[in-house]
């Protein structure tokens, strides 16, 4: 008895797909736009490391290591500081995203909001180089495009990440 003929591979069936195909719509289509997205995609995957000679870069450079002082031992538990830590990861994931619309200014205060609420529970010694950045803060526009406004912002995150390096030592119980 003779085996069945083998269909040829292009009369087999197809193996199921694992992903969706995208489908390409007309650009006259009411498709929604992801060329945005598209290009925040590429900006968040092409970055390995914030470029540290912008103000997005400086501050995103602050978040890792203030997240980190956040969740040391003495510090985690106290729900003021977690939430300002979490109110930080919040304002600056639009800029971690790449996105260019988004305004420094949240990121800025949190940034401020989280260094004040660690120098308050562990750091009372700090309280005048914290109220004094807290009133740097209050001053900033959260725009970056002129010469003036770029030197604000470098002075506010030097002396956050000053204050950030302080903190950083263990308290004197």
């Amino acid at each position: 008895m003779a085996e069945p003929a083998r269909p040829a591979p292009a009369d087999e069936p197809a193996p199921p797909a694992t992903e969706a195909p995208v489908l390409a719509a007309p650009a006259d289509s009411l498709g929604v736009d992801t060329t945005v997205f598209r290009r925040n995609a590429a900006a968040r995957d092409s970055a390995v490391a914030p470029d540290s000679s912008t103000t997005r870069g400086r501050l995103l450079l602050l978040v890792p290591q203030l997240s980190a002082l956040a969740d040391r031992s003495d510090l985690r538990d106290d729900p003021t500081v977690r939430e300002q830590r979490d109110n930080l990861t919040s304002a600056t994931a639009r800029l971690a995203d790449g996105d260019a619309r988004a305004s420094l200014r949240p990121g800025l205060i949190a940034t401020v909001n989280l260094v004040r609420a660690i120098q308050q529970k562990a750091y009372p010694a700090l309280d005048e180089p914290a109220v004094r950045l807290v009133q740097q803060a209050g001053q900033l526009s959260g725009r970056d495009g002129t010469p003036a406004e770029q030197q604000q912002n470098r002075q506010f995150l030097r002396a956050a990440a000053a204050l950030l390096q302080a903190e950083n030592v263990p308290p004197v119980a």
